[in-house]
């Protein structure tokens, strides 16, 4: 079996731009973000996709809809794909969460791998959603296909561990981009990074 996984960031959000933390809050696309989106998309118009999944939050559906019809495809939204979860820092800037829960910042802060949000997710709950998404889809696995998957900065997070057998400190060194496209080839359960290109706007 293999499998091409496209891991497809949602394009830039007003969010993104006040720099807040978007799990389950929504937020519009900037009008960058929509340039970013047609960037992507043209970037990915020659790839002939066997499936389409996404996060069901907006800001993904609208990448994940028109790469599905340009390949006559619908979206499969799966929640294990949304972003993570930050609870009572929701939609909160940095700043705004800190002044909120002081305790609670400094306890993400010291263990941001375990340490679960009130209300919320820790990443390790994150990387075992996306491990439970990626043992779904590989048993679809039948000869080569090519998957696209549009979701968040943390999911593309976990799955960089998951899928490359990465420690979860390494993917500290990469920065995924609103509209980022991550290429990671799936020969059985080894990945091979091959591509991690970011917007040009």
């Amino acid at each position: 079996m293999i499998m091409n996984i496209y891991i497809i960031r949602h394009a830039q959000t007003q969010g993104n731009v006040e720099k807040r933390y978007l799990g389950d809050t929504e937020s519009p696309l900037t009008e960058t973000g929509e340039r970013q989106q047609r960037q992507a998309l043209k970037q990915l118009e020659g790839v002939p996709f066997d499936a389409v999944y996404s996060s069901p939050a907006d800001r993904t559906l609208t990448m994940a809809k028109a790469i599905a019809g340009h390949n006559g495809l619908s979206v499969k939204a799966d929640a294990r794909l949304r972003e993570m979860h930050f609870g009572i820092f929701d939609g909160l800037t940095a700043e705004e969460a800190e002044a909120k829960a002081p305790e609670v910042w400094q306890n993400w802060l010291s263990d941001f791998d375990h340490y679960r949000l009130p209300e919320g997710e820790s990443f390790q709950d994150v990387k075992s959603r996306f491990k439970g998404f990626w043992a779904t889809i590989k048993e679809t696995g039948k000869g080569e296909a090519n998957i696209a998957c549009v979701t968040h900065g943390g999911i593309i997070r976990a799955a960089m561990t998951v899928l490359c057998a990465l420690p979860d400190a390494a993917t500290w060194h990469f920065e995924s981009a609103p509209a980022t496209v991550v290429k990671i080839k799936m020969i059985g359960d080894f990945g091979l990074l091959c591509g991690f290109v970011p917007p040009v706007l």
